[in-house]
């Protein structure tokens, strides 16, 4: 056996690659992936030539015999047989050969390349672009310098080897890898063998980097817009931005212009979109809806987080929104934020705030107060003396709202804290002191101009952990948890109400140093609370197999504040509050959270949630439960049913109202390169309880084009993950 290696440019300007072998597409997705050896990158400039023998003539022409190989880089060429004129520099190959590299594959029944001018010709071929998973043939191959390819009389899928069940027939189809963009002419589209689409130019994306074109179209149809059908135009203006224009019609209300914008800076990101309806066929209006959001850094310091939305009208979301959830939107916020932040020393933060009422079943007296402005101060010692440091927390807002008590705000509430942290043991205590003042404009008869309020709080809290190694080798812990609450009464019913109210009653609230939120209302408190919480830990992961948390509350005195129309906590104990978290095994688990009356020996509130997934199934269930207020189940399911059909749906049901809240059920029939979702949907659409219901079809064909409307965006995503 003989060898030849010559030092010529190797210049092919396509990306070659293996072909796979064929295997049917049975439901499991076979990878179009390499079966010869992976080829290793070579910055070396020379051809390598290989071959068992060699036939030179003296007019410069020779044939290669045998095991042909020619190898550049990451570039390679093999054939049984191989003819090469040195004198014109051509290559040509009367035989099958196979060219390969990191991008594409061609296999050919012949082909003839020159490497002066970096083209070449391949008749009757075969080829796969593992980047894309996509494979086809064409009758003739054609590259250029410029590093692109065009096929003639081509088909082109992202099907698995031995299965058509959709693929793009053209004339012809240019390959652009620099650009990653593949072009068809007079294209026709087929699935099972039945043409659906024709188009005599489009272009199609062959990797992943974006591009401006159309997007995926959504087609469905509700109660509200009749049919609904959306076509995204996206535009790729730049790396760091981009804008998606989408008009949309709907039957029953008419044409509608939506845009969207991103960007990103190198310390900033935001959006801003605007959707607009000139004339609504229900009723005439015009609706709208816009809004900005940005995030970023000013200085190294210096933050700013602004957020502005507004809609046209209160029922816009209840008409265009689509699901429960932005149905059930009662607020737009509109606010500024510039945060100045010196780590674990000081923070200034400003806060600028409105809002625009979207529910329709709420006052112009329900909306909040506007803060123009609100500047808070929060700041701490660095370094402990004794175990002890102080800190200073101050507030200025200035409360605005129509035909409403308006006024300002100062709260300064400086403490001194003093913690102590062992690893079997920790203790920690606190004395504040709080005073607050108003200066009101609007206010009633009952109001002074300028009230205030000057309080002090102390307390103590003390916690234990045990720690235990059990027979099996896991690690339980136990740690108990004492806090104790001292604020003397001071009568407050002449101050203002502006952004106090009295959070649900929790875990959390056992060790609150306030009953209310917001400085308003400062509850007096004498009161102690005792929790434990407990957990079963893998000894290999450190991962919680099992955590519980108990605790309640023991008022020594009554509280006597309390907030217009409510009523004050009675005095001893209160409810039990738990929790617990149980992950029987990988796949499932259990989490409860109640709170239990021992007086009355009942549940107040309730809810439990067990959670199944795996790699192939997802289950959900849940029940809430709020004496007086709601009684719902929630069920999710996500389940295969037989060879490719999937079952997928959701039931919201509200047990107190005997009605069901959101309904979705769903089929969706997938394979390695195509797929079909079809799902109807009822649910609840305002505040009034009116019902919406739509049906919902998607199709799609996997690295070509998607259609319709699919469950990914009526469930949650863990359920079609």
């Amino acid at each position: 056996m003989s060898a030849v290696r010559r030092s010529l440019p190797f210049a092919l300007s396509i990306c070659l690659l293996a072909a796979p072998k064929a295997h049917g597409d049975t439901g499991v997705c076979a990878q179009l992936t390499d079966t010869l050896p992976a080829l290793e990158l070579s910055s070396d400039p020379q051809l390598e030539l290989t071959a068992d023998s060699v036939d030179a003539s003296a007019d410069g022409l020779s044939r290669l015999l045998g095991s042909v190989r020619l190898r550049q880089g990451d570039k390679e060429l093999t054939a049984d047989q191989l003819d090469f004129d040195e004198i014109e520099r051509v290559v040509q190959i009367h035989a099958e050969s196979l060219f390969r590299n990191r991008e594409l594959t061609i296999r050919s029944s012949s082909a003839e390349f020159d490497l002066d001018d970096e083209t070449g010709l391949f008749s009757g071929t075969e080829f796969v672009l593992p980047q894309r998973a996509a494979r086809g043939d064409s009758r003739e191959i054609r590259l250029s310098r410029a590093g692109t390819a065009e096929l003639d009389g081509v088909r082109y899928t992202t099907c698995a080897p031995g299965s058509n069940a959709w693929y793009l027939e053209a004339g012809t189809i240019h390959l652009d890898h620099e650009e990653g963009l593949g072009t068809a002419r007079n294209a026709r589209l087929r699935l099972m063998g039945v043409p659906i689409f024709y188009a005599p130019w489009f272009q199609f994306p062959i990797d992943d980097r974006r591009r401006t074109g159309l997007l995926f179209p959504t087609i469905g149809r509700s109660d509200r817009t009749g049919w609904d059908y959306r076509q995204p135009v996206y535009l790729n203006l730049a790396p760091n931005y981009d804008a998606t224009l989408t008009p949309r019609y709907m039957s029953d209300r008419g044409l509608q212009l939506n845009g969207e914008g991103r960007y990103l800076m190198p310390r900033a990101e935001g959006s801003m979109g605007y959707e607009y309806l000139e004339s609504d066929n229900q009723n005439g209006e015009t609706r709208a809806y816009g809004y900005f959001n940005h995030r970023g850094l000013i200085s190294r310091r210096l933050g700013a987080d602004i957020r502005f939305a507004e809609a046209s009208d209160r029922r816009y979301f209840e008409d265009f929104g689509g699901n429960i959830d932005l149905s059930a939107i009662t607020h737009l916020e509109r606010s500024a934020r510039f945060t100045y932040a010196a780590p674990a020393a000081y923070t200034v933060q400003m806060l600028f705030q409105d809002y625009q009422t979207i529910a329709s079943n709420l006052a112009t007296t329900d909306d909040p107060y506007q803060r123009l402005p609100q500047v808070r101060f929060d700041a701490i010692t660095r370094n402990a003396l004794w175990d002890t440091r102080a800190g200073v927390e101050g507030e200025y807002v200035n409360f605005a709202r129509d035909n409403s008590t308006e006024g300002q705000r100062v709260d300064l509430h400086p403490f001194l804290r003093m913690e102590k942290d062992w690893l079997a043991w920790f203790i920690k205590s606190q004395i504040d002191f709080r005073y607050t003042a108003y200066q009101l404009a609007n206010e009633s008869a009952l109001q002074s101009q300028n009230p205030d309020r000057a309080l002090y709080s102390y307390s103590a809290e003390y916690g234990l952990r045990f720690e235990r190694i059990t027979d099996g080798g896991a690690v339980q812990t136990l740690e108990p948890h004492v806090f104790y609450l001292y604020t003397p009464y001071a009568n407050q019913d002449d101050l203002p109400i502006f952004d106090s109210g009295e959070p649900d009653f929790d875990y959390t609230q056992l060790f609150a140093r306030n009953r209310f939120s917001g400085a308003d209302r400062i509850s007096d408190a004498n009161h102690m609370a005792i929790a434990v919480t407990g957990r079963h830990l893998d000894s290999q992961t450190g991962a919680e197999l099992v955590s519980g948390s108990i605790g309640q509350l023991f008022r020594f005195t009554a509280p006597r504040v309390q907030l217009p129309d409510d009523s004050s906590p009675q005095q001893g104990a209160t409810d039990f509050i738990g929790s617990l978290d149980y992950h029987l095994s990988e796949t499932l688990s259990v989490g409860l959270d109640t709170q239990w009356s021992p007086e009355n020996a009942e549940f107040s509130r309730s809810s439990v949630a067990m959670r199944y997934h795996s790699d192939l199934r997802t289950l959900q269930l849940a029940y809430r439960y709020r004496a007086g207020l709601l009684e719902q189940t929630d069920v999710l399911l996500a389940t295969p049913l037989y060879n490719g059909v999937s079952m997928l749906g959701r039931w919201r049901y509200s047990l107190s109202d005997r009605q069901s809240l959101d309904t979705v059920a769903g089929l969706q029939y997938e394979t390695c390169c195509w797929g079909v979702q079809a799902a109807y949907r009822r649910y609840v659409s305002n505040t009034a309880g009116d019902f919406n219901s739509g049906v919902y079809l998607q199709l799609e064909l996997k690295g070509l084009a998607r259609v319709g409307t699919g469950l990914q965006n009526l469930l949650p995503h863990s359920a079609v993950e």
